[in-house]
């Protein structure tokens, strides 16, 4: 197995870890009507924003650990979930967030900087969250003990030496990714990219799902997001990034619209419409290529931008409206038919 294979299948495992412990951490402790919404905005906020800013700490020290020390800040955070409730542990999970933030950062310079001109890694990297958040939330809901989530990202920080070793002998340089369309304006395309991933987040907050109803049918559809991410980065670099993205963004309309009842039929449309993760991140690291960290940082950011209208019940309720979100997601098409460069122009270069 070569250095790269190597690096995003260690990092599919770290993020998995990472969320872990997160949700485990948030559902266990701050998950209650009278808590949950507050904290996950601000758990939000501190896992989210912030990486924007580690990316551009990282650019600029490159030997920086950024993963290593977010690490470190997730388990000397995490143990704040040992401490009586009060200003330990909810400083404890304030840690923990922005640790978060900084593995994540972590985990795009690995496989960005090892990937060459494939969107793939970082891809398989991203795709492992939605298995560990799904995990996390599920161990956090049947009040399983927190040693589950401490010891497993505990095996995650092992994991993470490991990938800085490999990283460390394989080198590292710019990734040479290039979809977006060199014949639109910059600023142009990152706003548009920036749209994009809003919807995205928007999305996870407000397809139909009437049917999810049961723990595993909440874990099949975080698992199908996770496999749309990884799928959207795979089959981009074996078929082309911009006609992965059109096709399974127009595929995923009408199983979206009539799977709200109709369990497989969702769940497809969901793994589709995940795909677009890796045309996204692909854009924005190619319309930025001497700051790919920071390009990074912007999805997640447009992620933050997204779900924040869904803690407002009353905005929550009209964006869930089919006739909105189908308005959305054509927007999203013609957006990424626009600022995407045609796969046959990178197939010629």
């Amino acid at each position: 197995m070569d250095s790269v294979k190597k690096i995003s299948i260690l990092w599919f495992f770290i993020h998995f870890a990472l969320e872990v412990i997160c949700f485990q951490f948030y559902g266990r402790y701050f998950g209650s009507l009278e808590t949950a919404a507050l904290m996950a905005l601000l758990y939000d906020i501190f896992a989210f924003f912030p990486q924007f800013f580690i990316g551009g700490l990282a650019e600029r020290v490159p030997r920086l650990p950024v993963g290593m020390l977010g690490a470190i800040m997730v388990l000397l955070g995490g143990a704040g979930a040992f401490c009586p409730a009060g200003i330990l542990r909810t400083t404890g999970f304030f840690v923990l967030s922005l640790g978060n933030a900084f593995v994540h950062v972590g985990g795009a310079k690995a496989t960005l900087f090892s990937c060459k001109d494939k969107i793939a890694p970082s891809a398989v990297f991203v795709s492992g969250g939605s298995f560990g958040v799904v995990t996390g939330k599920l161990l956090g809901a049947s009040d399983k003990t927190f040693l589950i989530g401490f010891v497993t990202m505990l095996v995650g920080g092992v994991l993470i030496y490991f990938a800085d070793r490999i990283c460390e002998r394989a080198g590292e340089s710019y990734p040479d990714i290039k979809m977006a369309d060199k014949r639109r304006n910059t600023a142009v395309v990152i706003m548009l990219a920036f749209f994009v991933v809003s919807v995205r987040g928007l999305m996870s907050y407000s397809i139909p799902t009437a049917w999810n109803k049961t723990a595993l049918q909440t874990f099949c559809l975080f698992s199908m997001m996770g496999i749309g991410k990884g799928l959207g980065g795979i089959l981009s670099d074996k078929f082309g990034a911009k006609k992965t993205a059109l096709v399974s963004t127009v595929l995923s309309l009408p199983l979206l619209i009539i799977g709200g009842n109709v369990m497989w039929v969702s769940l497809i449309g969901v793994a589709l419409f995940s795909m677009t993760m890796a045309s996204t991140l692909g854009i924005l690291v190619s319309a930025a290529p001497k700051h790919p960290l920071m390009a990074y940082g912007v999805t997640t950011t447009g992620l933050l931008v997204g779900t924040i209208p869904a803690f407002y019940p009353p905005v929550k309720n009209f964006i869930s409206q089919i006739s909105f979100l189908a308005v959305l997601t054509l927007v999203c098409i013609a957006a990424l038919y626009y600022i995407m460069s045609p796969d046959k122009d990178l197939k010629e270069e």
